[in-house]
């Protein structure tokens, strides 16, 4: 997936061939097709977590992290698009626009 097909208004969700878990509020995903291990960090964590609830639009994404943290809009959806791009290249999420 290319990053600049990623949008506020795309749809994300899981990859079929994952499987993650919590550590201290941080999580690990495992890539079962590729045997790859990812750590995400807190905020990482929060954003993997909304996204495995159910498919999920980056804008209700961003609505979410900026409710949570003290961080500015701008700054928020440039580092959302980031670890969503990272996701996807790693193909842990899908990308439905």
């Amino acid at each position: 997936m290319k990053n600049n097909a990623l949008s506020l208004d795309a749809l994300v969700c899981l990859a079929k061939d994952q499987v993650s878990c919590d550590l201290s509020g941080e999580a690990v995903v495992l890539d079962l097709k590729a045997g790859m291990y990812y750590g995400l960090n807190t905020v990482g964590a929060f954003v993997w977590n909304l996204i495995s609830d159910k498919p999920i639009f980056v804008r209700d994404i961003q609505k979410a992290v900026l409710k949570e943290y003290d961080v500015d809009t701008e700054s928020c959806e440039k580092d959302i698009l980031q670890v969503l791009n990272q996701l996807a290249d790693a193909r842990l999420i899908e990308i439905k626009i």
